[in-house]
């Protein structure tokens, strides 16, 4: 028994060896083969690692300044550094007075001739001056902690952070310590495609490529924005300092959206209109001179019964200085009071030529005086409204004209008065009128929406063709709310003579009636033009060719058809004095006066 259980321990020792010869070498195989692979690869990773190009990017020659431009940002737009500039100062961001206008807010008026920079809303006319730490509203100091602006020799610079009291947009700002400054200010919002960052130590390269300079070494989990994809292997990315250039696609996590928050902090600037709106606005103006107002009001008061309004041609400037000429009746006023109508003072820049416009706007104690007078008149003679009518007021003195808008709408509606502004059929030539601005503080922006031909043009032409008419109030409807808006109506017309070399030889402007008896005279009949929406007529007499197109009855029509198809406030009419009863019969039927459109409360002082 011992015997044989002896031999069957030495079999089984045999047989293990037997096995463990035959697997060790085996065994020994695979742990070799595993620790070559992963030799192998550490290599690989190392040698790959060592194959990038370590070489650190000139920063400044990146962003194409010096270090000697230490004050000075580029701006970041949409992930790409632009030849933009903007001034660093205490770490605050200044730009020139006229890239806020540009850019930021055109709300603001720098008022050079005492050199101060005024904002204006409904609560009044906010005031800084350079190099100042404060400003104020109505004479009420307000402290900032910074210069809110200054004068770099003949340029004002205006603090951001000054113009983000007023407006809604944000910045960043990055660099400094031996990196350029570099800001992206924001005035829009949406999505933006991001990504983590998968590891750490990877590098931003200045292109898509591993010899690509290293702009910026990022750590694990650090997210950037997605701006293109370079190739499949290679993608171009903005960090959050506002560095751009490119990681590879390995090296980043599924792409994903991240929502960005808007700056809605500051409300858009609100005035509160005097006019009531419940009413179409029906206008005429009155053309009056001399002490006919009375005389000339009793010759077409029959007409009162279809308007609502009339704005009498009082007041203008008379110099330089400010001073406003009156032509204002009280026994005009109450005529007008008796029959429901209202009246708003028309306050022109045309009476007196020599006068300079650009004098009297530019300088603040004039545009004050200029309100003080008008307002007096106001209350003297128990008017209804304030009508201004300044013409062909040059590019450079829109901002000034704009800002006496501001102002004066301001001081009027502490009053009660209503403020109406006329414009040309905009154009680009005439934009610094600024429609916009006058839409917030004006009750009523009226379009003039004739002379599309004057006596100055090259060619003969309608006064008022339905294109122009739509252009004008399709164009000033982009800028101001639709109640505010009305279109004037020419209840007159040119006649031409045109020589026989196309060249015009004379030029009158005719009531609508005269327009018509002329033509009756001439024995033609007008054709209708469904081009300019008007009756054309034209025949020979004396070696020329006479053109006319007709303001009557179905252009009117026409007219008026589209201003009621936009909704807008109301109509007026140039002037009172070339009315006919079948015209106003005509506007009466689209749009009734019902009841004076607002003011009154200095009537009823």
């Amino acid at each position: 028994m011992g015997y044989n259980s002896s031999k069957q321990a030495r079999r089984r020792r045999k047989r293990r060896k037997r096995i463990l010869e035959a697997v060790l070498p085996i065994a020994i195989a695979v742990v070799l083969i595993g620790l070559i692979a992963l030799l192998s690869f550490k290599f690989t990773d190392w040698f790959d690692d060592f194959s990038y190009s370590s070489k650190k990017a000139d920063l400044y020659e990146y962003f194409g300044v010096t270090e000697e431009d230490g004050d000075k940002a580029v701006i970041v737009e949409n992930g790409e550094p632009t030849a933009d500039r903007i001034t660093v100062k205490d770490g605050r961001l200044y730009v020139p007075y006229e890239d806020v206008i540009a850019k930021y807010n055109d709300n603001f008026y720098w008022q050079a001739f005492d050199e101060k920079l005024l904002y204006t809303t409904g609560d009044g006319v906010y005031s800084a001056t350079p190099g100042e730490n404060y400003y104020s509203l109505e004479g009420n100091g307000i402290q900032a902690g910074y210069p809110l602006c200054y004068m770099d020799g003949q340029i004002l610079m205006v603090c951001l952070d000054y113009v983000k009291t007023f407006t809604n947009f944000e910045y960043s700002l990055f660099g400094g310590n031996k990196e350029p400054y570099r800001a992206e200010v924001k005035t829009e919002w949406g999505t933006k495609v991001v990504a983590d960052v998968n590891k750490d130590k990877v590098c931003i390269r200045t292109k898509a490529d591993k010899e690509g300079d290293v702009l910026k070494e990022l750590r694990k989990g650090s997210t950037v924005v997605i701006d293109d994809s370079e190739n499949e292997k290679w993608m171009k990315v903005t960090s959050d300092d506002l560095i751009t250039g490119y990681i590879e696609t390995k090296h980043l996590g599924d792409k994903y959206d991240r929502p960005e928050t808007a700056v809605n902090n500051v409300e858009p600037i609100t005035v509160t209109p005097v006019a009531d709106y419940s009413a179409p606005l029906v206008l005429a103006w009155h053309n009056v001179t001399g002490d006919s107002s009375m005389s000339s009001l009793k010759d077409n008061e029959k007409y009162l019964s279809y308007i609502n309004t009339i704005s009498p041609t009082w007041f203008s400037l008379a110099d330089n200085e400010g001073t406003i000429e009156s032509l204002a009746s009280s026994s005009y006023v109450e005529t007008c009071h008796a029959k429901n109508v209202k009246v708003w003072g028309l306050v022109s820049n045309l009476t007196h030529p020599e006068v300079g416009t650009s004098e009297v706007l530019a300088d603040p104690a004039k545009r004050a005086f200029v309100t003080e007078q008008l307002l007096n008149y106001a209350a003297q003679f128990n008017l209804d409204g304030i009508n201004i009518d300044f013409e062909s007021v040059a590019a450079e003195d829109g901002p000034a004209f704009v800002q006496f808008v501001r102002e004066f709408t301001l001081k009027a509606h502490e009053k009660g008065l209503v403020v109406s502004v006329d414009n040309y059929v905009p154009k680009e030539y005439t934009r610094h009128y600024d429609r916009q601005e006058q839409g917030i503080f004006a009750d009523y922006v009226i379009i003039m929406g004739y002379d599309e031909h004057t006596s100055s043009s090259e060619e003969a032409g309608s006064v008022a063709s339905l294109d122009f008419v739509l252009e004008g109030i399709e164009n000033t409807l982009n800028d101001v709310p639709k109640e505010k808006v009305i279109n004037a109506l020419p209840f007159y017309t040119r006649s031409w003579k045109v020589d026989e070399n196309g060249v015009i030889a004379d030029v009158q402007a005719l009531p609508m009636a005269t327009a018509q008896s002329t033509v009756d005279s001439a024995g033609v009949t007008p054709v209708w033009d469904d081009a300019t929406g008007q009756n054309y007529a034209e025949w020979q007499s004396d070696g020329a060719t006479n053109k006319i197109w007709l303001e009557d009855v179905k252009s009117l029509q026409a007219k008026l058809e589209v201003m009621k198809a936009h909704d807008i406030g109301g109509v007026a009419i140039w002037q009172l004095a070339f009315s006919t009863d079948e015209a106003l019969s005509v506007v009466d039927g689209y749009y009734p006066p019902a009841a004076a459109s607002g003011g009154g409360e200095q009537a009823a002082e």
